[in-house]
C-alpha cells in the first residue's frame, strides 16, 4: 500500500511531462530503425573495400559459367598437371581440395544470382487485411499488435544472421588481402615462378567467398528492410485505428462466450486425461509387481516394459498438468477482459487501476519464469529421449524389449510435441493478454484527472495503507495505523511521566520537606510507574492485547542477558543505594579512590563533585562492588593528624605545652572531643609528635586548618628557640692501613 501511495505523488509531480500514449512513445523512439541504420552503415563502411577487392573478377552469369566449364577441365587434368609440377604428395592434396571448394563456390554464386530472392525485390507482408475496416474494435487492435509482435520476432533473427554474416565478410576481406599481400611480395622478390599455382587458386576462392557473402548480405538486407517497412505500416496503421478504436458489451460478451466454450472442451479433456492418468498408473503397478526387486536399469523384458509404461504415466502427468494450467490461464483470460472492458470505458477507480497495474507487472514476470521452466523441462525430456533412443539401439536385446524401448521414446516425444508445444503457444498468448491489461492500466493512470488523485484515490490510498495489517493473533489483529498511534502515545508517555514525576519531586520537597534523595527516589518510582501506565493505555486505545507482543519475549530475553545487562545492571544498583541508603546528597564520600561530595544518585549513575571542582559520574554497581566511606553519614566530625619533629636538644614537655596552645587556640579545631598531643618516636632526625584534633566539615577544610598551625607552629618555635631538625647522617670513615700496622704491633 505505500509503495502504491509513493507512486501516486510522484505521478502527480510528473503529470505536466507525462505522455499518455504508449504506442506514440514507442514510434517516436523506433528500435528497429535504429537498428536498421546500424546495419546499412556497417554495410556502407565495406561497400568500398568490396568493390576494390572484386574489381578484376568476372561475375556475370556468362562469366561464371565459362569458368565452371574452366575449372571442370582443369580437375579433369590435374592428375598430369601436378605430376608436370612436381607437386609433393601434400600439395597434391591442397591443389585437388582448392579446386574442389572453388568449383562448389561457383555454383553457389550461380545458384544464388539465378535465385528469386535475388533477382527480386523483397515479398513484402500483405497486412491489407489487418484492421482494414470502418470501426475497428479491440479484437482487430489486439490481431494488429499480435502481427507486429511475429513480425518483430522474426526481425530479431534476421538482425543476428545480418551481423553474422557482415562477420563473415569481413573475415573473407581479410583473407583475400592478406593472400594478395602474399603474391604480390612473392612477385616483387622474383620468387612469382617458384610459388605453387594452388596460391593462386587459393586467392580466387578467398574472392569468391567474398562475392558470396556479399550477395547474400544483400539478399537478406533486402528482405530486412521490408519486414522494417512493414513494421512501420503496422504501427500507422494501429495508431491510426486507435482513434476510433470501439470495445462494445457484445465484443466484450463474445470474448467471454469463445472462452467459456474452450473451457467446458477443457473440462471434458480433463476427464479423459485423468481416467487415461488412472489407466496407466494401474497398469504400471501391475508393471511394478512383475519386476520386484529386479534392477530396472538392467534391460529384461519386465524392466523394459516397466520404463514403457512409467513413460506412459509421465505422459498424462504432463497432460493433466496442462490442462489444469490451461483452465487457469482461460479464467484468467476471462477476468482480464472484464477489467479492460472495465478500463476502456473509464469505470475503474484509482486504486482499482493501480491494483491492476501492479498485478499484472506481477504476473508477467511469474509466466514468464514459468516459460523458462518449461523450456528447461523440455529439454532435460530431450536428453532423455537421446538416452532412451541408446537403449533401443542396445545390441543383443531382443525384439520385445525394443519395441519396449522404442514405446517409451515415443512417450517422451508426444510429452514434447503434445504438452511443451501446447505450452510454447498457451504461455506466450497469456503474458500478451497480461501485457495489454498492463499498457492500458498504464494509459488510464495518465488520464486520471488531477483533482480525483488528490481527493479520493490518495484518500483512500492512505486510509488502506494504515488499514494494512501487519500480524494478527487470537481475537486481535495489528495494523498500521493502530501501531502508528501506538507509537505516538509511547513517545508522549515520556514526556508525560517526566514531569508528573517532576511535579511530584517538587512539592515533596517543597511542601513536605522531604530530603533530596527520599525526593529523587520517589521520582523515579513515579516516573516508571507513569510510563507502564501510559504504555498500557496506549495499548489499550488501539486495542493490542498484550499478548500480541509474545513473539518478542526471546528477542528481548537475550537483549536483557547480552547487549542490555550493564544498563540494567546500574539500574538495579541505582535502586538498592536509593533504598539502602548507605549515602545520600551533599554526603562527603571516597569510593574507588574518588573523593567529594554527592551531588546527585541517579537511577543509572551517581555524580560527586570532588574538591577539585570536578564531577565525576560513576555507575551505581561502583557503590556495591567496591568500599564507600562516608565521612558525613553518622556526623560532621573529621579527626586530622599533623605530625611535627623537634631536635633532641629540646624539652619534650615544652614541646607539648606549646603544641597544646597552637592547636586548642585555633577556631576551627572542635572543643570536644578535646585535641591531644603525643609523644611518638625517637626518630632518625629529631623527636617525632603528633596532634590530635577534631574539626566540622561543613565549616573548615581539614588542608587549610593544618596549614594555618603549622604556621603558627613555626612561629611559636621560633619565639621559644625549638628547632626543626634537619635530615642528618654521621658517617665514619675508617683508614685500612692503621688497622694493619695496629694488627701487626700487636702480633
Amino acid at each position: 500500500m505505500f509503495k502504491k501511495f509513493l507512486y501516486s505523488i510522484i505521478l502527480l509531480l510528473l503529470i505536466p511531462t507525462i505522455s499518455f500514449s504508449a504506442e506514440t512513445q514507442e514510434l517516436a523512439a523506433d528500435y528497429v530503425t535504429r537498428i536498421q541504420n546500424e546495419i546499412s552503415s556497417d554495410i556502407g563502411k565495406l561497400r568500398q573495400s568490396i568493390e576494390n577487392e572484386l574489381a578484376d573478377m568476372k561475375l556475370t552469369s556468362s562469366d561464371i559459367k565459362q569458368r565452371i566449364s574452366e575449372l571442370a577441365e582443369l580437375t579433369a587434368k590435374s592428375s598430369d598437371d601436378m605430376s608436370a609440377w612436381g607437386y609433393t604428395p601434400e600439395q597434391r592434396e591442397v591443389h585437388t581440395r582448392i579446386l574442389s571448394e572453388l568449383s562448389v563456390a561457383y555454383a553457389a554464386y550461380s545458384a544464388l544470382v539465378n535465385s528469386p530472392m535475388t533477382t527480386q525485390a523483397a515479398v513484402s507482408l500483405d497486412i491489407s487485411s489487418l484492421g482494414n475496416v470502418a470501426s475497428p474494435d479491440i479484437n482487430t487492435s489486439d490481431a494488429l499488435r499480435r502481427e507486429i509482435m511475429k513480425v518483430s520476432r522474426g526481425l530479431d533473427v534476421q538482425v543476428f544472421y545480418l551481423q553474422s554474416r557482415l562477420s563473415k565478410l569481413r573475415l573473407d576481406l581479410n583473407e583475400a588481402a592478406n593472400l594478395q599481400k602474399k603474391l604480390k611480395e612473392a612477385q616483387e622478390g622474383g620468387q612469382a615462378l617458384e610459388l605453387p599455382r594452388t596460391n593462386v587458386l587459393e586467392l580466387e576462392g578467398a574472392r569468391m567467398n567474398v562475392a558470396l557473402s556479399r550477395i547474400q548480405v544483400r539478399a537478406q538486407k533486402r528482405a530486412f528492410d521490408a519486414n522494417v517497412t512493414a513494421i512501420q505500416r503496422l504501427r500507422r496503421r494501429l495508431a491510426d485505428m486507435q482513434e476510433k478504436l470501439s470495445f462494445p458489451q457484445e465484443v466484450l460478451d463474445a470474448n467471454l462466450e469463445k472462452i467459456q466454450t474452450r473451457l467446458n472442451e477443457l473440462t471434458e479433456e480433463m476427464n479423459t486425461a485423468r481416467k487415461a492418468l488412472d489407466s496407466a498408473n494401474a497398469s504400471l503397478m501391475r508393471a511394478r509387481t512383475t519386476l520386484g526387486s529386479a534392477d530396472v536399469n538392467v534391460l529384461t523384458t519386465t524392466s523394459a516394459t516397466y520404463i514403457a509404461r512409467s513413460a506412459r504415466v509421465n505422459y498424462w502427468e504432463h497432460m493433466v498438468s496442462l490442462i489444469d494450467d490451461e483452465i487457469a490461464l482461460n479464467r484468467e483470460a476471462q477476468e482480464i477482459w472484464r477489467n479492460r472492458y472495465k478500463l476502456f470505458h473509464d469505470n475503474a477507480s484509482g486504486e482499482e487501476i493501480w491494483k491492476l497495474r501492479d498485478d499484472s507487472e506481477t504476473r508477467i514476470a511469474e509466466l514468464q519464469r514459468q516459460l523458462e521452466g518449461i523450456r528447461t523441462m523440455e529439454s532435460e525430456i530431450l536428453k532423455q529421449i537421446e538416452t532412451t533412443q541408446a537403449q533401443a539401439a542396445t545390441e543383443g536385446i531382443s525384439s520385445t524389449i525394443q519395441q519396449s524401448i522404442t514405446q517409451a521414446a515415443d512417450n517422451q516425444r508426444k510429452v514434447v510435441a503434445d504438452i511443451f508445444n501446447r505450452y510454447e503457444s498457451l504461455i506466450p498468448n497469456a503474458i500478451f493478454l497480461q501485457q495489454r491489461l498492463n499498457s492500458e492500466a498504464n494509459d488510464n493512470l495518465g488520464a486520471l484527472r488531477l483533482a480525483e488523485k488528490v481527493s479520493s484515490f490518495s484518500k483512500d490510498t492512505v486510509i488502506a495503507f494504515l488499514n494494512t495489517e501487519l500480524w494478527q493473533g487470537e481475537g486481535y489483529s495489528v495494523t498500521v495505523g493502530k501501531l502508528t498511534i501506538a507509537i505516538l502515545v509511547f513517545l508522549s508517555s515520556f514526556f508525560l511521566s517526566s514531569w508528573g514525576s517532576h511535579w511530584i519531586k517538587r512539592r515533596m520537597i517543597n511542601r513536605f520537606k522531604a530530603s533530596v534523595t527520599a525526593a529523587n527516589a520517589v521520582q523515579r518510582i513515579v516516573f516508571y510507574i507513569l510510563w507502564v501506565t501510559f504504555v498500557l493505555i496506549a495499548l489499550n486505545i488501539v486495542k493490542i492485547p498484550l499478548t500480541a507482543f509474545a513473539f518478542m519475549g526471546g528477542a528481548m530475553a537475550v537483549g536483557l542477558g547480552f547487549g542490555m545487562q550493564n544498563i540494567f545492571n546500574n539500574l538495579i544498583s541505582g535502586f538498592i543505594v536509593i533504598f539502602s541508603r548507605p549515602f545520600k546528597v551533599n554526603d562527603i564520600v571516597d569510593v574507588a579512590g574518588v573523593q567529594g561530595v554527592v551531588e546527585d544518585i541517579g537511577s543509572r549513575s551517581t555524580t560527586i563533585k570532588t574538591w577539585d571542582g570536578f564531577d565525576v559520574v560513576l555507575p551505581n554497581r561502583y557503590f556495591l562492588e567496591n568500599s564507600v566511606t562516608n565521612w558525613t553519614k553518622s556526623d560532621l566530625r573529621k579527626r586530622e593528624v599533623l605530625k611535627v619533629s623537634v631536635s633532641y636538644d629540646a624539652d619534650s614537655r615544652e614541646v607539648e605545652k606549646l603544641l597544646l596552645e597552637v592547636v586548642n587556640g585555633h577556631s576551627s579545631v572542635l572543643k570536644n572531643p578535646a585535641p591531644f598531643v603525643i609523644f611518638k618516636n625517637f626518630g632518625d632526625d629529631g623527636l617525632e609528635f603528633e596532634i590530635y584534633y577534631w574539626i566540622e566539615l561543613r565549616k573548615s577544610s581539614g588542608i587549610k586548618v593544618s596549614s594555618d598551625m603549622r604556621h603558627h607552629i613555626a612561629a611559636i618555635f621560633k619565639r621559644d628557640r625549638v628547632d626543626i631538625p634537619y635530615p642528618q647522617r654521621v658517617i665514619h670513615i675508617v683508614n685500612h692501613d692503621e688497622d694493619e700496622k695496629n694488627n701487626e704491633a700487636k702480633a
